[in-house]
């Protein structure tokens, strides 16, 4: 009842604010895709097991926009089923992705937002920029001097009415300064909790610099931990994550670093894996094709996923991972102003060996090759595909099993935007 009030409250603002012609300004935009997969990503690497997944979704997404003077409403509804005989999505098939109310703070360069959005750190992959944490919440952002920004939220995933609290929550704060006109560096802290009594509590302390020199840029993340992952166990981690391009004329050239801490000694009362907001169930961190079968935003290294950690937001792999270290090459190559064509390699290790008994001491995960195009058909309409195999390696094979099946998947996406 609570969510049908917020919408019902926040389509009642974009009416209140879009009645007047006089007032307001109104836009409907939007867009309606229809994707699908198939894959054997061999995450038990396995053939013979029936593990394959075939996908097919439609989905539209209309948004509506108003503006009076200051202040912005946003009310974006959406529609997704999944094709009959297909795997479930677990998408609602009608509910809203996405509402705001935005307006300028009095006697400030500042902004204020309320509303479902996204909510994010400046990397967009820890906190992130895909949904994960789209839920409602209340922001605070904008101008501090010329060269110095300000960016704070809080969200709530969830909300617990009882006596217990047991509020699902996140707290951030981050100032970004412009040190020069090609680097900015944005230091940030947070903290992320479940107030059940067997609940999660702990805190983020982390650097983001942007940089760019000539051709060069380079997107850095420097991210430290600290608290509990449960009561009696303690939670301390740390992440690197690098990202760098390089524009060539028609020739567009990726390299990124992933790496991520894992437990070396999963007996003690301590967890040094890291964990991303919400125990691993947000976070969507930069990577390639064959891991992520549900998501692919790009040809190749824009697929975004949340695949190297043990996150419940998609069928996952490499769920086991203990921690990462992730290196991937990507280029992507403009045929014309409507055709591009790409391709990747990525090489997907556990940062420490897998904690299970009488399992191989690798460490090697796979290595992933993908291919793939993105064809303009006409300028409001847009299809991407990508195929990818996985060459997998000896992490998570138990000792004396035959070495693991290699692993594929097809991919593809029509998007059409009004």
């Amino acid at each position: 009842m609570r969510k049908i009030l917020l919408t019902l409250f926040a389509m009642a603002l974009v009416v209140a604010f879009t009645a007047p012609a006089y007032a307001a300004d109104f836009k409907m935009t939007g867009l309606y895709q229809v994707r699908g997969s198939s894959n054997n990503v061999n995450a038990d690497g396995n053939d013979d097991a029936d593990d394959k997944d075939n996908y097919l979704e439609a989905l539209i997404r209309p948004r509506f926009t108003a503006k009076s003077g200051a202040v912005t409403a946003v009310w974006e509804p959406e529609f997704a089923r999944p094709h009959s005989g297909f795997k479930d999505s677990g998408r609602q098939g009608v509910g809203v992705n996405r509402w705001i109310i935005d307006f300028a703070i009095p006697g400030s360069a500042l902004r204020m937002q309320w509303g479902k959005n996204d909510y994010t750190s400046p990397d967009k992959e820890i906190y992130d920029g895909g949904g994960s944490h789209r839920y409602p919440g209340v922001g605070v952002y904008g101008k501090l001097s010329k060269n110095m920004s300000l960016s704070m939220f809080y969200a709530k995933k969830s909300e617990d009415a009882s006596e217990t609290n047991a509020d699902v929550e996140d707290y951030y704060a981050s100032v970004s300064i412009k040190v020069s006109p090609t680097l900015t560096i944005s230091p940030w802290a947070a903290n992320t909790r479940d107030g059940a009594d067997d609940g999660y509590n702990y805190s983020f302390l982390a650097l983001n610099a942007k940089g760019k020199v000539g051709i060069f840029s380079i997107d850095a993340s420097g991210v430290v931990q600290d608290g509990e992952l449960s009561p009696g166990m303690d939670q301390s981690g740390w992440a690197l994550l690098v990202r760098t391009s390089a524009s060539l004329g028609k020739l567009k050239l990726m390299g990124n670093l992933t790496m991520l801490s894992g437990d070396d000694d999963p007996n003690d009362n301590e967890s040094s894996e890291f964990a991303f907001p919400h125990n691993n169930t947000s976070g969507w961190l930069m990577g390639s094709h064959i891991m992520s079968s549900k998501r692919w935003d790009s040809i190749n290294n824009d697929l975004k996923n949340t695949t190297l950690v043990g996150n419940a937001r998609s069928k996952n792999p490499a769920h086991n991972f203990n921690g990462a270290v992730v290196v991937e090459g990507v280029g992507e190559y403009a045929l014309s102003k409507t055709l591009s064509l790409g391709g990747g390699v990525s090489i997907y290790n556990s940062a420490e060996s897998h904690p299970g008994a009488n399992m191989d001491t690798s460490k090697e995960f796979g290595t992933e090759i993908n291919a793939g195009f993105k064809w303009k058909i006409h300028p409001r309409t847009e299809l991407r595909a990508v195929g990818a195999v996985l060459l997998r390696g000896d992490y998570g094979r138990a000792q004396g099993d035959p070495e693991p099946d290699d692993g594929w998947a097809v991919s593809w996406r029509l998007r059409h935007s009004f």
